[in-house]
């Protein structure tokens, strides 16, 4: 159904995150129509078209693919999925935007970036941090020097104690715990404000009694232009702090409260252009992630997050997860 000003949507995966945030979005933003919706369950099918406005209700992803109005699908299945769910949908022709990660593993990961290439669609990630309100702003104020050189940045994200469930405590749908959960936005949003790649990854996890998967992820970063990252993700432990810090060698930017959605925080800005404080929301970032993956399609342009950003994301996880099982550091780069 694209016209010049809009896209129709199919949602793949009936969860939590397609309940609460994608279907809403889809709904908000002024480019995007809900179109059809895919569940195992028809019946869960039927109930979430009916209470988000789709079109259709189908029971088997192929239904949902050979519909002409599907221009692109929104992928929220099990992590494991993810990457033969991209690649049938390049080969119907739909664009895709997945939910992170993009893959379990590397091969997977550039079979679907492949697959999307060779399709003429495009694959875009849902690494919606990089849409909070405030973010672009540090990226150009940081590119600006307006801190001098980045030397540090530290993240730390965590929705509290809230230990994972469901696929999310198998291994193998899930691939990692909270890394894959949690972690890979901070990840790929210290990619974004940086513009820089990771060329060592070191992690230490923990592990609750009972879990298969890391609880508690804690990495540190060495990127190519020279700064170093700290990331605390965890769904371990009570009261988490969701702040941002920048250090460079003439300033400081902070973020508190900015790290998770829908969070109202704060950006201050220590630099040589003196101080500034400002009132900043992650409210909307669901609806400026959809909305501009729809305008990347609508103009042929690549999305960002894009497909290659998501392939980032699985060799930096596969890393860290390498050197928390191998004690030591991974160094990454080509």
């Amino acid at each position: 159904m694209t016209d010049a000003h809009r896209i129709g949507w199919g949602i793949v995966g009936l969860g939590r995150i397609a309940d609460s945030e994608i279907a809403p979005a889809i709904g908000a933003a002024d480019n995007s129509t809900l179109v059809g919706v895919v569940s195992r369950d028809a019946g869960r099918a039927r109930d979430f078209a009916a209470r988000h406005g789709a079109a259709a209700a189908h029971d088997d992803y192929a239904a949902l693919l050979a519909d002409p109005a599907v221009d692109a699908v929104y992928i929220a299945t099990p992590n494991g999925l993810h990457a033969e769910q991209v690649v049938a949908a390049a080969a119907a022709g739909k664009h895709v935007l997945c939910d992170k990660p993009l893959a379990t593993s590397v091969p997977d990961a550039e079979r679907a970036v492949a697959a999307c290439r060779e399709a003429g669609v495009r694959l875009g990630i849902t690494f919606q941090t990089r849409r909070h309100e405030g973010m672009q702003d540090v990226r150009n104020l940081l590119a600006a020097e307006r801190i001098g050189d980045v030397r540090l940045v530290q993240v730390e994200l965590g929705p509290g104690r809230m230990l994972p469930k469901s696929w999310r405590t198998d291994p193998g749908l899930a691939g990692a715990g909270v890394m894959n959960n949690m972690g890979v936005h901070a990840y790929d949003l210290l990619r974004y404000l940086l513009g820089a790649e990771v060329v060592e990854a070191t992690a230490v996890v923990d592990v609750e009694p009972g879990f298969q998967v890391d609880t508690l992820a804690l990495a540190v970063l060495r990127f190519d232009n020279g700064a170093l990252a700290y990331v605390n993700a965890n769904q371990s432990l009570p009261n988490p702090q969701q702040d941002l810090s920048v250090y460079g060698t003439e300033g400081t930017v902070l973020g508190r409260n900015v790290t998770r959605p829908n969070l109202t925080g704060t950006l201050t800005v220590l630099g040589r252009d003196g101080t500034s404080e400002r009132s900043v929301s992650s409210a909307g970032a669901f609806v400026a992630t959809v909305s501009a993956f729809a305008d990347s399609v609508l103009r042929g342009e690549e999305p960002s997050p894009s497909g290659v950003d998501g392939l980032r994301s699985v060799e930096l996880t596969t890393a860290l997860a390498r050197s928390a099982q191998e004690r030591r550091t991974i160094p990454l780069g080509r």
